[in-house]
């Protein structure tokens, strides 16, 4: 019988997924800002916003396209360090350099070089990226089988991934006026490197997870999982989210630069107040998680989500008597209290509904349910980004001319609401029962 997971272990665990969100979320937050607003290389846009956007989909559609064969092949993998392990062995060194290389485009001015370099480098970024988060996140219900275990396991990893996307922002804001853009991006990745790489070393994968690898072909184990109804309510409804609070993600540069009319340093003391507020409310999600249930609390942050986020389109004014100043530290703060349920939740419901797999097929298949969210997620994450230049291009980026960057809260508002619509569908009782009569509580 496999050993339960003690705390060293779960703490090495979340500190996989701060070293990946540390890197992407510098990634996703940057790199729109300095090949389209603030040019890493040159005076003009290093390509058009359309085709910048047009890039980031197409790389999502490889994300996309690897998850499902990445979660194929981990479940069916055999050998000695298990399933899951190896592979987030292997992927990180290459994932990080090829996230500093993403900074480094080949022309300094607007160029189809830059677009082809970048198409090849994101595609690159993408897969690599698929090739360690999906095996790791499958990690998650083998290392914890009980309901609340698998709560506790999914806060720690949003502990961590909460302090990677803060020390992006708040380390990397400050890292840049010191540094310079190029010195935060090696900072940052070789801090990165380290953290992507303390599971892998440290968690012997066959001590604490027992599962036999898969069999099912590629085709059989995407129909399988896709029967699973729990899973599809709430793939729906996590979808809708996630391209409307993308959309928020990918302009917190703007937000502080643009519209509030402060640097670039700045970016660190609005997120700051995110991060810091989410981190104080993970003790509650995770406490209410168990009490309430996880569709109570995924719905509890998406309504305040989709009462928050309108306020952006009002950054840089007055509101309420507060300057603008204040109003957007008020606005971040509050932000960060459906923020500490959107790190949480999420892992442990695909964790739970992937238990059923064992009723559908026979097999415990984890790493193809994470895999098929992410082949529709990404897909949607590019959509967003498409959504996002599309905005900024025809209705502005600029101080003199910001609507575009305004308008992204209220249509992140909207895919919100569709999202809350659907998810309040998924049937949390018929998941529980099943664990509780085939693993206990």
């Amino acid at each position: 019988m496999a050993k339960r997971l003690p705390l060293w272990g779960k703490l090495a665990y979340g500190i996989g997924a701060g070293g990946f969100s540390l890197i992407d979320r510098i990634m996703v937050s940057f790199l729109l800002h300095y090949y389209l607003i603030n040019p890493i290389k040159g005076e003009t846009a290093l390509v058009v916003p359309l085709a910048f956007g047009m890039v980031m989909f197409l790389g999502r559609v490889v994300d996309a396209v690897a998850d499902p064969l990445i979660a194929r092949w981990s479940d069916n993998h055999r050998g000695r360090l298990g399933r899951r392990i190896p592979f987030m062995l292997y992927s990180g060194i290459f994932y990080v350099a090829v996230f500093i290389a993403l900074f480094y485009p080949p022309v300094a001015a607007t160029s189809s070089l830059n677009f082809i370099y970048l198409t090849l480098m994101l595609g690159l970024y993408f897969a690599l990226f698929t090739a360690y988060v999906c095996p790791y996140l499958a990690l998650l219900p083998e290392l914890a089988r009980s309901n609340k275990d698998r709560v506790d396991l999914s806060t720690w990893k949003a502990v961590f991934s909460i302090l990677g996307v803060a020390v992006a922002f708040v380390g990397g804001g400050i890292l840049i006026d010191s540094l310079g853009i190029y010195g935060m991006l090696w900072v940052m990745g070789g801090i990165g490197l380290v953290m992507l790489y303390i599971p892998a070393l440290f968690i012997r994968e066959r001590d604490y997870a027992q599962s036999e690898p898969a069999t099912l072909g590629l085709r059989d184990a995407l129909n399988t999982t896709f029967k699973n109804r729990p899973f599809l309510i709430y793939l729906a409804g996590n979808v809708a989210f996630w391209l409307g609070f993308n959309i928020v993600t990918l302009n917190i540069a703007p937000y502080v630069t643009v519209l509030l009319g402060g640097t670039e340093g700045d970016v660190a003391i609005y997120f700051g107040l995110v991060m810091a507020v989410a981190l104080l409310c993970f003790p509650l999600v995770n406490i209410y998680s168990k009490k309430l249930g996880l569709k109570t609390v995924m719905l509890f942050s998406m309504i305040l989500f989709a009462l928050l986020l309108p306020g952006i389109y009002f950054l840089g004014q007055s509101v309420w008597g507060l300057t603008p100043r204040i109003f957007g530290y008020v606005l971040m703060a509050l932000m960060g209290i459906p923020v500490s349920a959107i790190f949480v939740v999420p892992d442990a419901i695909v964790a739970a509904v992937s238990d059923l797999e064992e009723k559908l097929s026979g097999q415990r298949r984890e790493a193809m349910y994470f895999g098929a969210q992410g082949f529709i997620l990404k897909l949607a994450l590019g959509l967003s980004t498409l959504i996002t230049t599309g905005l900024l291009q025809f209705f502005g980026r600029t101080p003199e001319q910001a609507l575009g960057i305004r308008l992204t809260g209220p249509v992140a508002t909207l895919f919100i609401i569709i999202g809350a619509l659907i998810f309040s569908h998924y049937p949390e009782k018929e998941v529980i029962a099943y664990q509780e009569d085939s693993i206990g509580p």
